[in-house]
């Protein structure tokens, strides 16, 4: 990425803890959803380090259905049929969202603890905001919840500000996100001056 984009995120590190918030709900917002989070059947969240869910956002996902009946086989055994199997088709679901806007990495602790309050929602797929990369424990876990019913998207804050948006398995309902996300971060910081 370029060094324009590199020395924004740094700025953006540096702020404090409620000017970190500010753009954390201004990224909200530019990727559709809402920055007072409604979020059910979690306690209470410890702080914005505890790996717990920021809120939801509307996506696309490929869905299809699959309806199956059991069949007795002459041996007495049981196996699934399919009876009907769809096509895939784009459907709108929410995802759920972190978003960490420190210079320490993502760690697998953290990682972990948001695939499992999205479970809580019953929620299969979640989108993270950092800063900075995944740590490597954090990415092994990544792929490994990718590999299995989740749809996770990593995505850094750098290259959002570059339009570099790449999520294989879920498509954003904001429209430009990137020219929204540049719009909103120059308006935060013309009002600091």
């Amino acid at each position: 990425m370029g060094n324009l984009q590199k020395r924004l995120v740094e700025h953006l590190i540096s702020l404090s803890p409620k000017d970190k918030r500010e753009i954390a709900n201004r990224i909200v917002q530019v990727l559709g959803g809402d920055p007072a989070p409604q979020v059910t059947r979690l306690p209470r969240r410890r702080g914005p380090g505890d790996g717990g869910l920021d809120g939801r956002i509307p996506i696309l996902i490929q869905e299809r259905i699959i309806k199956q009946k059991l069949k007795r086989m002459s041996d007495g055994f049981e196996i699934p049929v399919d009876t009907i199997k769809e096509e895939f088709k784009w459907v709108e679901t929410n995802a759920g969202f972190n978003i960490k806007i420190e210079k320490n990495d993502f760690d697998r602790d953290t990682l972990n603890a948001f695939v499992e309050n999205l479970r809580r929602e019953n929620i299969f797929a979640g989108v993270i905001v950092t800063a900075v990369k995944l740590c490597p424990d954090a990415d092994a876990e990544f792929n490994r919840h990718n590999s299995n019913d989740m749809d996770l998207c990593h995505l850094l804050l750098e290259n959002l500000l570059s339009g570099d948006i790449s999520c294989p398995n879920i498509c954003f309902v904001a429209g430009d996100i990137s020219e929204n996300l540049r719009k909103n971060l120059r308006e935060f910081l013309t009002s600091q001056n």
